[in-house]
């Protein structure tokens, strides 16, 4: 990259339209936009850097060193030659910079100049977007790697077709349910898994589900207990060792231990499912 020479200078401003700010008119611009090959005003030159190096590459005339193929593109432009095309496709010169310079009509002439430049054929449309699926890596065990693109993803809904396909079996609220209908259903949905719950772990006398000091069993007339829940523990004097508690230390611990984790399973496994 080099500077302009005094030569190259001279045939930029010698285009016709180059003479002038290609947005507001002023004489004498020493700003250009290499991505149109036009040249501004100082002003005007703040306002390209603030749309973003994509869409307007801004360098100063004399001041900034520049690639030969930077050079091409000031040289096939032109403020005039831009102008011209936007004018052409209904921007007019009066369209305000960010406006005008994010507009289709710009972007397709920033293209059509390169294409220029480069001897390709000039488009004639803009190209479609790129895709930007995120990234899935492969869960094949074989460690062959690859991957599959991921469109989207959510915890509580599917797609059909591109249509949201709701679950009226998870927590979220469904389309047009109101307070009373959301707590119903959630109601239901918590009796049914406990239910299921008795059905395959609660057949103990009453479906209980015992804990640390539970004093071991399912039983508990459907009372779920927790750590010291036993009625018979006695803060001083422990498990079965208090007055009329009859029965060994050992052996209750162990039972009320064996009981959460018993209790432990259970949740698992209903999380799981």
């Amino acid at each position: 990259m080099v500077q302009m020479t005094p030569g190259d200078q001279a045939m930029v401003k010698a285009i016709p339209g180059n003479d002038q700010c290609c947005d507001c008119g002023m004489k004498n611009p020493q700003w250009a936009s290499v991505s149109f090959g036009t040249v501004f005003c100082l002003d005007c030159s703040g306002v390209h850097r603030s749309l973003g190096v994509h869409i307007s590459f801004v360098r100063s005339i004399a001041m900034d060193s520049w690639t030969p193929e930077q050079l091409t593109l000031m040289k096939l432009g032109g403020n005039q030659n831009c102008t011209s095309y936007l004018t052409s496709k209904g921007i007019l010169p009066s369209t305000p910079i960010k406006q005008k310079y994010e507009s289709d009509v710009a972007q397709l002439y920033k293209l059509c100049l390169k294409a220029r430049a480069e001897g390709r054929p000039e488009p004639t449309v803009l190209p479609p977007p790129k895709n930007r699926s995120a990234y899935v890596p492969s869960n094949n065990s074989g460690g062959g790697g690859g991957g599959r693109p991921m469109t989207s993803i959510s915890s509580h809904h599917s797609t059909n077709g591109g249509n949201k396909v709701e679950d009226p079996n998870g927590m979220e609220r469904l389309t047009g349910e109101s307070d009373e209908q959301y707590i119903t259903r959630q109601t239901r949905l918590r009796e049914e898994a406990k239910a299921r719950m008795a059905a395959k772990f609660g057949g103990g006398g009453g479906g209980g589900m015992g804990g640390v000091g539970n004093g071991g069993g399912g039983g508990g007339g459907g009372r779920m207990g927790g750590v010291g829940s036993d009625p018979n523990y006695n803060p001083n004097s422990g498990y079965g060792m208090g007055v009329g508690g009859g029965g060994d230390l050992t052996t209750s611990v162990m039972s009320g231990l064996g009981s959460a984790f018993g209790a432990l399973s259970t949740v698992a496994t209903t999380v799981a499912a």
